[in-house]
């Protein structure tokens, strides 16, 4: 599990399974119970990010339970929460190498996302593909084509929303196209952080605005739904919160105000029920709530309210969270009598935990050994 704390001078944690060193500033733990002076960002104790592993599970269980047929739980808003999650935790890493190097090393960063998204993305396309030979059904080579160069977000928004076992990876896409253009933002802009905080606040206000235009110009509705500039307004928040934080500059009342969380979680759970899925509005306040919610999460995680984030469940389900994304359609895709969660559930965990002990791990530890940014700057 991976807690950071973004104060830390001493910090060793990255993606997947690193970790940091907190510390106080006299250079000793800071306990739960000390009180001290607001600084505008987040401090904990221990190596571990809290709630953070909980949160990813968490919401990539409801993407599952969404496409199995659970209505109570909306598989638009959790992707939403992805994208989030995705600004919060690559701005971090971006800010910290730079920290602690002074500079960013944009090869490390393609090596380890390579090695982190590509192995269990292609293994699974091959799946995919092998299975529909097998099957003796056709192949559709234009979509998977474009589901391998990470472009299937713009091919479905030609072709239509596409009857396809990898028509999820539209939002694998859209990440891809972040990575390839937010690490050469932040090192452009690494000297001048004040500035990029405003690069992202106009950035997100530019995307809602440009969806809101294209929403009501009636452009294909699947572009509207899937293409990066009409989905980055969510990443961005999450990066916005990341620099905040890192800049000592995160509001008093995001933490302080605990009623922000329930309140805003029960007004996404009403949008939700009453299918408030429009791209003109909900779509950034989804963002916007989750947002705070993954601030108090982690703020608060010692709390009643948060803790259960922090077990055990929580964080194997967040190791598996990227091929349980995956693989997860083909639980969608059993015959029609064990189309029922009791099924689908145990199928997507039991195909998710495979990829990711057969796949995943491997190509993980061997990221970890090659491309650590701790190792790489005591060089």
């Amino acid at each position: 599990m991976d807690r950071f704390r973004a104060d830390s001078d001493s910090c060793q944690w990255e993606d997947g399974r690193d970790k940091v060193t907190a510390q106080g500033s006299e250079g000793r733990p800071v306990t739960p119970t000390e009180k001290r002076p607001w600084e505008g960002r987040l401090t904990w104790t221990g190596d571990e990010i809290p709630s953070l592993y909980g949160l990813r599970g968490l919401v990539a269980m409801a993407v599952v339970l969404s496409h199995l047929g659970l209505t109570a739980v909306n598989a638009i808003y959790s992707v939403i929460c992805f994208f989030v999650l995705s600004g919060f935790l690559i701005t971090y890493l971006l800010l910290r190498e730079i920290d602690k190097t002074g500079d960013i090393s944009l090869r490390r960063f393609y090596c380890r996302r390579t090695l982190r998204i590509f192995p269990a993305f292609y293994v699974y396309a091959a799946v995919y593909v092998t299975l529909k030979s097998l099957m003796h059904h056709e192949v559709e080579w234009p979509a998977v084509m474009a589901c391998l160069t990470y472009t299937g977000n713009y091919y479905f928004s030609i072709t239509g929303h596409p009857d396809s076992t990898m028509a999820h990876t539209w939002s694998l896409a859209v990440e891809e196209q972040f990575y390839l253009l937010w690490p050469f933002i932040v090192w452009r802009l690494r000297g001048n952080r004040p500035l990029l905080i405003r690069v992202l606040i106009g950035a997100i206000v530019g995307v809602w605005a440009y969806r809101w235009f294209a929403a009501s110009a009636h452009f294909e509705d699947f572009y509207v739904f899937a293409a990066f500039e009409t989905r980055a307004d969510a990443l961005g928040i999450g990066c916005l919160i990341a620099v905040a934080n890192r800049e000592g500059c995160l509001p008093r009342w995001i933490v302080e105000w605990k009623w922000l969380a329930p309140v805003g979680l029960v007004a996404l759970a009403v949008s939700s029920a009453i299918q408030l899925n429009g791209p003109r509005y909900s779509w950034t306040l989804v963002a916007l709530v989750f947002a705070v919610v993954l601030v108090q999460a982690v703020a608060h995680a010692h709390t009643v309210w948060y803790r259960f984030l922090n077990s055990r469940p929580f964080y194997l389900l967040c190791l598996i969270s990227y091929s349980l994304y995956l693989y997860h359609p083909f639980a969608n895709n059993l015959p029609e009598r064990f189309h029922i969660l009791a099924v689908g559930v145990p199928v997507a965990i039991l195909l998710a935990t495979g990829s990711y002990w057969i796949v995943e791990r491997p190509f993980l530890n061997l990221k970890d050994r090659l491309f650590s940014v701790s190792k790489s700057a005591t060089r």
